[in-house]
């Protein structure tokens, strides 16, 4: 599968989908960062300018279809991509999914609504693009902060994904880390029991206790990201809209 995760807003959670959901529920994924200003997060296959994307574009356009790459477009990217895109029609044909994140900030919905639009325009499918809500804080007004953009995908056809990404500090708190979520959530270490020798030992304590911290709030997060993940990359219909 190959997927572009776009957005001209910044800050929707672009990197730290592409890291922490897509990369470790895609097996063998690449990841190839697309940024001109900011660090993406994380391990990147390949990190490249936009101006750079047409050399690679015949890398992608043989690409293996039963592998996995994702392009992780930074904000300040977007615009120069969408132009090669409208030139590259093959690669823009190629991509079987576009998803774009978005928060509940009204700003980056409407920047999303002319995201969508422009990806329309150049000939993208509408019903290759999925939104996904990020950083949602309030569930219970989940239905109300993309309400607009409910109503525009029933008219334009795109997918707004029912399962939202609930605010959690864990983002920023590993953000710096080539781990994902998931390795920090598989970490099967006894903790208890380094706790009880570091105690003896008087020394790491406080990190021993740290780590258990970012991996229960890791676990609670993975939770989330994959009904995510099945829900706009897998297709799955969830009866239940909101966030998990």
């Amino acid at each position: 599968m190959k997927i572009a995760v776009i957005n001209f807003s910044g800050n929707t959670g672009k990197s730290m989908l592409t890291k922490n959901m897509l990369v470790p529920l895609l097996p063998g994924a690449k990841r190839i960062s697309i940024e001109d200003l900011n660090e993406a997060g994380g391990r990147v296959d390949t990190a490249i300018t936009a101006s750079m994307f047409p050399s690679l574009a015949a890398e992608l356009n043989v690409f293996e279809e039963e592998k996995h790459f994702v392009l992780d477009i930074g904000a300040s990217s977007a615009k120069e991509m969408v132009s090669h895109f409208t030139r590259l029609s093959s690669t823009r044909s190629d991509i079987d999914l576009w998803l774009v994140p978005v928060t509940p900030s009204s700003k980056q919905c409407t920047d999303t609504l002319n995201t969508i639009r422009k990806l329309i325009e150049i000939g993208v499918h509408a019903a290759r693009i999925v939104v996904v809500p990020n950083n949602i804080t309030d569930v219970s007004l989940f239905e109300m902060d993309f309400k607009r953009l409910g109503i525009a995908a029933a008219e334009m056809g795109f997918r707004l994904c029912d399962q939202g990404v609930p605010a959690s500090k864990i983002y920023d708190m590993t953000r710096a880390s080539d781990e994902t979520l998931f390795d920090i959530a598989a970490d099967d270490t006894d903790y208890r029991d380094r706790l009880r020798r570091a105690r003896a030992d008087h020394g790491g304590v406080q990190e021993v206790g740290r780590r258990i911290v970012v991996r229960d709030m890791a676990r609670d997060a993975c939770t989330h990201l994959r009904a995510v993940f099945e829900v706009a990359v897998m297709g799955k219909v969830d009866t239940e809209p909101g966030v998990l």
